[in-house]
């Protein structure tokens, strides 16, 4: 069983033999139970483990892909506030509601909850399966976690039809619309899908009730690999068209503090970007430029929200300048062409740490399947689907980022005077023979072959001669591209 201190570092235990309960006098009892959710049916193409398979997660130490690459069914140990018992159903109502007056807010107790560990050389995943939820991103070359995670798990009100919402970080795969939505509140079933030498993933379902969608997460790893990737399945079943959104809610802390570092920059390729009036205040007029728009940095924002108005490209990213490490989600911009920037503003008050200690808070960087947050809906038709594929992972020392595909995190950065270009590449997997090419209005000012990895990034300066114009930059491996981008007047 995997349990998580007081100092956020795992340990191993033995296996429980059934439910313990001890009680602590004080005002801030503390229980321990046993968390038991019913699985429901096995979902197609799932493969069932005989039992719960544990291992020591361990450090940031870099192994082979062969003792590394592993998938683990365990038990994690979560403090959280006692709020189970405050949750009840109405008659006929199909949503968890919560009695903030029953919730026992100064009775902490330790909660056993299903994990799934999906591990490689570069990444460890643990995931919370019965939640739909990803709780930690583990970047194995740094040993840092880019998730942001309460120290104790606690509820607080929320703006959708539930009334409530669970402070517990991680990664969230919201339906069907509005702040957080429904489904962080319901019980979802899992299955391990695959677990061979290639691929290691597991499969996690739920049903939205208020419009009958059924969300489907495939969640995977694959040796060699920094990378981790979620294939995402919306099916409607009914006879009647659903409208909904899909937000996936990643709760970023690059730098492995638990919170934004004082110099975290936020990259999100668009032109300019939507304030909502509420939030005007705090953050200015809407609509603003985006480009040199001081809002890019956490140092230059209040407590609010902002929207991309289009993206450019489908990539987005938060990075510590401090640490020097940035995590990105990588995705199709046409299937969701939505983002969507939360903060608690700059070394803000009152972050919800369930013990009251304080936190510089976290980036909600969401992705959606439409471009406002959070009252557009998009229509589903009876019978139809739909699905799609995308990536994230943590990448280091590139000293921001201007590109990033499912292989390759890249910075370029042109010198004040014009006269140099610095290039910092860091792969999502290792990299042998790749080639670098910069051109200069269609003329090859250089071609370098080079090799990284995810522990080793790479860089470069290149000379450009005299007023270099429409600089373009190239990655190919083995003649495939990985990627190209132009360098723009922002990055001087």
């Amino acid at each position: 069983m995997l349990r998580e201190s007081d100092d956020s570092r795992w340990r191993l235990e033995g296996r429980d033999q059934g439910p313990r309960h001890s009680l602590k006098g004080g005002a801030a009892t503390v229980a321990r139970v046993a968390l038991v959710a019913a699985m429901g049916l096995v979902p197609a193409g799932c493969v069932y483990a005989e039992g719960a398979r544990e291992m020591d997660t361990g450090s940031g130490e870099l192994r082979s892909d062969d003792e590394a690459f592993a998938l683990v069914e365990t038990t994690l140990v979560l403090r959280q506030v006692d709020y189970q018992p405050a949750i009840y159903y109405d008659p006929g109502d199909p949503l968890p509601r919560l009695d903030q007056d029953r919730v026992g807010w100064d009775r902490v107790v330790e909660v056993e909850h299903r994990a799934v560990v999906l591990r490689t050389q570069y990444v460890e995943l643990t995931v919370l399966p019965r939640m739909g939820r990803v709780y930690r991103m583990v970047h194995r070359p740094t040993g840092h976690d880019v998730l942001w995670r309460n120290d104790i798990v606690r509820p607080g009100g929320g703006n959708n039809a539930t009334g409530w919402w669970l402070w517990i970080g991680g990664i969230e795969y919201t339906l069907p619309g509005d702040e957080h939505g429904t489904t962080f509140a319901l019980p979802w079933t899992y299955c391990v899908l695959e677990d061979s030498p290639h691929r290691k993933a597991v499969r996690m379902e739920v049903t939205e009730p208020t419009t009958g969608l059924e969300e489907r997460l495939d969640l995977s790893v694959y040796p060699g690999r920094a990378d981790f990737e979620t294939d995402i399945r919306i099916h409607n079943p009914g006879q009647d068209t659903a409208r909904f959104a899909h937000w996936v809610n990643p709760m970023w802390t690059p730098g492995g503090r638990n919170e934004l570092t004082d110099r975290t920059e936020f990259i999100v390729p668009t032109e300019r970007i939507l304030i909502e009036e509420r939030w005007q205040k705090n953050l200015g007029p809407s609509p603003q430029q985006w480009r040199g728009n001081p809002l890019r940095f956490i140092e230059n924002w209040r407590m609010g929200d902002i929207m991309a108005d289009e993206l450019t490209a489908g990539f987005y990213s938060a990075y510590s300048h401090d640490e020097e490490e940035g995590v990105v989600r990588v995705f199709d911009p046409l299937a969701t062409p939505g983002m969507d920037m939360w903060t608690y503003g700059f070394h803000p008050d009152g972050i919800p740490m369930g013990s009251g200690a304080a936190n510089k808070g976290y980036a909600e960087m969401w992705g959606g399947t439409v471009e406002r947050f959070p009252h557009q809906r998009r229509p589903l038709g009876p019978g139809a689907s739909l699905q799609w594929t995308e990536w994230m992972y943590a990448y280091q020392s590139t000293r921001g980022l201007s590109f990033a595909r499912r292989d390759l995190a890249a910075h370029s950065r042109l010198s004040p005077e014009g006269a140099e270009l610095e290039i910092a590449l860091c792969p999502s997997r290792r990299l042998e023979a790749a080639v670098l090419e910069v051109r200069s209005s269609g003329r090859t000012l250089v071609r370098r072959r080079f090799g990284a990895a995810p522990e080793s990034p790479w860089k470069t300066t290149v000379a450009l001669e005299g007023q270099a114009r429409d600089i373009l930059v190239r990655v190919e491996e083995n003649g495939a591209e990985l990627g190209r981008w132009h360098c723009a007047p922002a990055e001087r």
